[in-house]
């Protein structure tokens, strides 16, 4: 029901702020860049379950070297770390991760997570982006700025990303296509 309720939300939340957020850009390029790392970051989301559903569900407990998360581990953390980021914004509060790792509950997460920071994305104003204060009450990191937490985000994606494609080969499965388009806004 919390799902629901959350998706509900956001799906709210992403309407109403979408034509008012591109109201107040006055800087062309960071509205070109903002508007650029929203198509990406759909193309990252639509590649990143394509690698989860590669996998079988059996294929989430492995773990290839003890020292290393399993499968589902790396995606609920991806996840996790996502929404972290996007939280420190303060514009929407992030989704629950789960405590199982199973396929249909990190499918669920990972889903959540990336809308979760769509939405925080459509919402987000030039001023957002530009600050430099982020996360300065995290003891592990200093502050961040808005664009900081951008690249964090889609870096830390593809750095976990990278590793479960591993996963999939380990297995004997050959993993989906990377797609890239030039984004023109």
């Amino acid at each position: 029901m919390q799902r629901r309720h959350l998706l509900k939300t956001l799906t709210a939340a992403t309407a109403a702020a979408g034509a008012s957020a591109s109201a107040v850009w006055t800087s062309p390029f960071a509205k070109v860049w903002h508007e650029s790392f929203i198509k990406h970051w759909q193309d990252t989301k639509e590649y990143t379950l394509a690698v989860l559903e590669a996998m079988p569900p059996e294929g989430f407990d492995l773990k290839p070297n003890p020292a290393q998360r399993t499968f589902g581990e790396q995606l609920i953390h991806l996840a996790r770390a996502n929404a972290g980021y996007f939280s420190a914004f303060g514009l929407l509060p992030p989704p629950e991760a789960p405590s199982a790792t199973d396929k249909d509950t990190a499918r669920k997460y990972v889903t959540a997570s990336f809308d979760y920071v769509s939405a925080v994305l459509h919402k987000m104003t030039e001023k957002d982006l530009l600050r430099t204060d982020l996360g300065k009450n995290n003891p592990r990191y200093p502050a961040h700025s808005g664009t900081d937490l951008y690249m964090r985000a889609y870096m830390h994606t593809a750095h976990h990303r990278g590793q479960v494609v591993v996963y999939l080969r380990v297995k004997g499965i050959t993993p989906p296509a990377w797609k890239f388009e030039p984004t023109v806004v």
